[in-house]
């Protein structure tokens, strides 16, 4: 399967996921921050901590330049 694919199969899965938290009165705070910090947890089973560190650095750039705001 294709990177592409797979990306956008992940992505349903956490659209789903979501839905499920709203679904359940989970305030999205609540539950966006729950989803990362299991994200870092596996983040950090795969690679170093600095080299993961370097990566959500890399995330609050894109967030700063508007990156992933709808448009």
């Amino acid at each position: 399967m294709s990177e592409n694919k797979e990306k956008k199969i992940a992505s349903l899965i956490v659209l789903k996921a979501r839905s499920e938290c709203r679904e359940k009165k989970i305030n999205s705070y609540i539950a966006i921050g729950a989803f990362i910090d299991e994200v870092i947890k596996e983040l950090v089973t795969l690679n170093s901590d600095e080299k993961v560190a370097k990566f959500l650095e890399s995330v609050a750039k894109k967030v700063r330049m508007g990156v992933y705001r709808k448009k």
